[in-house]
């Protein structure tokens, strides 16, 4: 008679089965797992980003010529390989050099000397030795980009994981655009519980890498990172055929991150400020120019209680530029640190969890901190990057700001406070230094926070309401100094926002605009209740200074919040020359007497013109 197994045993042997095969299955070849992307735009190099499934590298075949339909490769060059790293999620870049300007190229991913993903095409930037003529002694050019913020995937905040706006971008201004800025929120935080295990059993590691060890909650940032690039084809492919540069505002790192520069505050949100940085760093941030190459520093230290000294025995501080850095963040610690429920906006971090300033450098592994430790122990602790930079385009230049990193905490109950900063002191003065020695006649500051209107409602979500506040109008004593100086610069000046999930043109002064662009696909905010009741369009004032808002996008109080779903996006045209050549076909380009600016703003359902304003120069 034939017997057959417990089910019990039967459940044994299938589970020993499956830990044989686990235990001797070989992981499979190295491939792509998100990307390519594109950044670093310039008339001679681009950067390319990929994402591989183990650490290793990659390569770029690139050339002139598109793919045949067959996919065969027709590229005339090879890159220098990119390396991926574990420690930053196997993700990395490489640069390609020597490329002609004003020309398209075609690209594709190799890993293994195998093709990888979807090919993708980019154009480089004229220059100013091929735009010079009799007419254009400057090398003048004319340039386009795109500009937006606030692309929320969740369809509880807004249009969910389909986006109509990256559509339109992709059908109607890929290939018309030279490049694109995200000026903030392009993550909105979920998965930021994923396990730090988890996380090492998908790489296949043995052991987590140190800076997983020091702050786990990084892997639930990077898990965030590609479930955005893997589920909404249209951004994949935007990023893939446009070269981007970014922001990053608070859904980066997490919502309403306040107070990152305050010595003393205690919040899990502020002390997440590098954990978010670094993971942004690794997706985005690596498209950016930085003023300062010093990236963040992250490390495990002991306190002891009483005592202000923090010792890191692995770290040389004597080595670490920290003239060139932030302040310094004890973690919380918890495995909710970086999720956007204010339902952990608990005091049960590390009793140690402050915001730190480092008054000096004691010896090789120890700094003196501002206040004493409130409990001995071993602390996960980091010191921030400066995240700001400077690009130059033609005749203007583009200043990226950092609005969270050095940023004071506000008080709504007095917001001309003399000192309060969003900026921080060297940035703010570094930015108007560089503004005063160019000679650029238009000048865009991209400014992750509106200047203007106030940001002091959530658009349905719960907030911290009785000091609610994103924009600049919490810190209107920084914000007048640098209206006022702005407006003595021999400039055009554009301050380019984003935010508050809505657009808007506003006159500030006869030299300084603001321009906010969004929301690419969050749920929109109501003027009537989150910006302090503004007009759709007219005089508005809040604080010291009236201005003229041209036009805005504007949704009334009574619609439901899940029907306010009012996409736009942003197509910034600078016109500085055409061409009148002797002959029609050839290019000889004329300078205009006065060239202008021209912001056009589409919508982003129907893709549609929705309005455009025209700056120029002065006359004089």
């Amino acid at each position: 008679m034939t017997r057959f197994p417990s089910t019990a045993f039967a459940f044994a042997l299938v589970a020993l089965a499956l830990i044989s095969s686990t235990a001797f299955a070989q992981r499979d070849p190295n491939r792509m797992t998100h990307g390519p992307m594109l950044g670093q735009p310039s008339s001679t190099s681009v950067a390319v980003w990929a994402r591989t499934s183990d650490a290793g590298e990659f390569t770029v075949h690139y050339g002139t010529r598109p793919p045949e339909n067959h996919g065969g490769d027709l590229s005339d060059h090879v890159s220098e390989p990119g390396q991926t790293r574990i420690e930053h999620d196997n993700t990395g870049v490489t640069l390609l050099r020597d490329l002609k300007p004003d020309t398209r190229y075609h690209y594709r991913i190799y890993v293994n000397d195998r093709p990888q993903g979807e090919p993708g095409t980019f154009r480089t930037l004229p220059d100013e030795a091929g735009s010079k003529s009799e007419h254009n002694p400057d090398g003048l050019f004319n340039f386009r980009f795109q500009i937006g913020s606030c692309a929320n995937q969740n369809p509880l905040h807004g249009i969910g994981h389909d986006s109509p706006t990256y559509k339109h971008l992709n059908q109607d201004w890929a290939d018309k655009v030279h490049f694109h800025i995200m000026n903030g929120d392009w993550l909105y935080e979920e998965l930021r519980e994923y396990p730090a295990e988890a996380w090492r059993l998908t790489q296949g590691i043995d052991e987590l890498p140190q800076v997983v060890q020091t702050m786990p909650t990084v892997t639930g940032v990077w898990e965030n990172y590609k479930l955005y690039l893997t589920r909404n084809h249209a951004l994949s492919t935007w990023h893939r055929n446009v070269p981007s540069l970014f922001t990053f505002d608070d859904h980066e790192l997490v919502n309403d991150i306040w107070g990152a520069s305050e010595a003393g505050k205690r919040h899990r949100r502020t002390v997440f400020r590098d954990i978010g940085t670094y993971a942004w760093n690794d997706y985005l941030g690596w498209a950016n120019p930085f003023e300062s190459k010093q990236r963040l520093h992250v490390g495990t230290a002991k306190l002891t209680a009483g005592s202000d000294l923090l010792v890191d025995r692995q770290t040389n501080f004597r080595q670490l530029p920290l003239n060139e850095m932030l302040n310094l963040h004890v973690h919380w610690g918890t495995d909710t640190a970086g999720v956007n429920d204010m339902i952990y906006d608990t005091d049960d971090g590390e009793a140690n969890s402050y915001v730190y300033d480092i008054v000096e450098v004691v010896d090789e592994h120890t700094v003196r901190l501002h206040m004493p430790a409130k409990a001995d122990g071993q602390v996960s602790y980091s010191i921030g990057q400066r995240s700001y930079g400077k690009f130059s385009v033609s005749n203007c230049d583009f200043f990226l700001l950092d609005t969270r990193g050095d940023r004071d905490m506000h008080d709504v109950s007095q917001r001309d406070k003399p000192g309060v900063s969003m900026l921080g002191k060297h940035q703010r003065e570094w930015l108007l230094r560089e503004m005063r020695a160019s000679d650029a006649k238009f000048t865009f500051l991209i400014s992750s926070v509106p200047m203007m209107i106030p940001h002091s409602g959530a658009g349905g979500f719960e907030a911290d309401d009785a000091n609610k506040e994103e924009a600049w109008t919490g810190f209107l004593d920084e914000r007048e100094i640098l209206i006022d100086a702005w407006d003595e610069m021999d400039k055009q000046v554009f301050v380019m926002t984003g935010d508050l999930h809505n657009s808007f043109a506003i006159r500030v002064t006869d030299n300084v605009w603001e321009f906010c662009c969004g929301p690419h696909n969050s749920v929109n905010h109501v003027p009537e209740l989150d910006e302090s009741n503004r007009p759709a369009t007219g005089r508005f004032q809040f604080g010291p200074r009236e201005c003229d808002i041209r036009w805005s996008s504007y949704v009334l109080a009574d619609l439901p919040r899940l029907e306010r779903l009012y996409p736009h996006f942003c197509v910034v045209q600078v016109n500085n020359v055409f061409n009148m050549p002797i002959k029609q076909g050839d290019k000889r380009l004329v300078a205009y007497p006065h060239p202008q600016v021209v912001f056009q703003y589409y919508d982003g359902w129907t893709g549609e013109l929705a309005y455009a304003e025209s700056v120029s120069l002065p006359r004089e």
